[in-house]
């Protein structure tokens, strides 16, 4: 019975280990469509695998007035990147990988911070630059874009310095997130198609922090959202939508 209960539980993290491994590596391309209208398309992830690169795109969520340009170790310079605004892929064929940012262009590129992270051949990665007070960090998230055409599916990326744990919650509806911290991620969550407006609370529920309206979670779409705060210390948020295309 023990052997068999064994068995058992082995082929179920099995299969949500392939799960996930297939949502991580597409089998087709992916269109990314941001909220200001700009528009990528990406190869999938088995070409990318054949490639032997992984697929890496960058997300500035920190609030200066100067691009952000992050490099993949010395020999490469993903595009330069504003403040709320997210790049198209950038294929990248090393596996360990040392990541910096600057927000300089001159001559001279002095890190402002520095993140040795370990990619794999097929696979997407968000490199999302944040700010807490003037000190600069990195997160390397790995992109799963799901291949169900019937639900949507929803991120949240907290990347707002100096705001503690928050709640994520569809306004007149559930809960979707709860204490999710500082340079941390929630999701990716399967959801029904849905439209409104989500509420991002304290963790205790008690208090709105930022109202987003009008989303829009659409079946066969994966949505990022990424709080962040402005140059002046409000909360705020920008997003990302990616989708397969068969």
């Amino acid at each position: 019975m023990i052997a068999s209960s064994r068995l058992a539980s082995g082929l179920v993290a099995a299969a949500v280990l392939f799960t996930a491994c297939s949502d991580a590596q597409t089998d087709d391309e992916v269109t990314t469509r941001t909220a200001t209208g700009e528009e990528s398309i990406s190869p999938s992830g088995d070409s990318a695998d054949k490639w032997g690169v992984a697929l890496v795109r960058v997300a500035n969520a920190a609030a200066t007035t100067e691009k952000v340009i992050v490099r993949a170790d010395p020999t490469q310079t993903l595009a330069a990147v504003e403040y709320m605004h997210v790049t198209p892929y950038t294929s990248i064929d090393r596996n360990w990988v040392t990541f910096e940012i600057s927000t300089t262009d001159s001559g001279m590129y002095e890190p402002l911070a520095t993140n040795r992270e370990m990619l794999t051949d097929g696979f997407r990665y968000t490199v999302v630059v944040m700010q807490d007070a003037e000190r600069f960090t990195t997160r390397v998230l790995r992109d799963e874009i799901s291949a169900n055409m019937s639900r949507a599916h929803l991120r949240v990326i907290h990347a707002a310095g100096g705001i503690g744990e928050v709640d994520v919650v569809a306004r007149g509806g559930d809960t979707l997130f709860d204490g999710v911290n500082f340079t941390s991620e929630a999701g990716f969550k399967s959801l029904d198609p849905w439209t409104g407006t989500l509420e991002i609370r304290s963790e205790d529920g008690n208090r709105l922090l930022l109202s987003i309206p009008d989303v829009t979670l659409q079946a066969g779409k994966s949505r990022t959202i990424v709080l962040t705060r402005n140059t002046k210390g409000k909360l705020e948020s920008f997003s990302f939508e990616d989708s397969q295309m068969p």
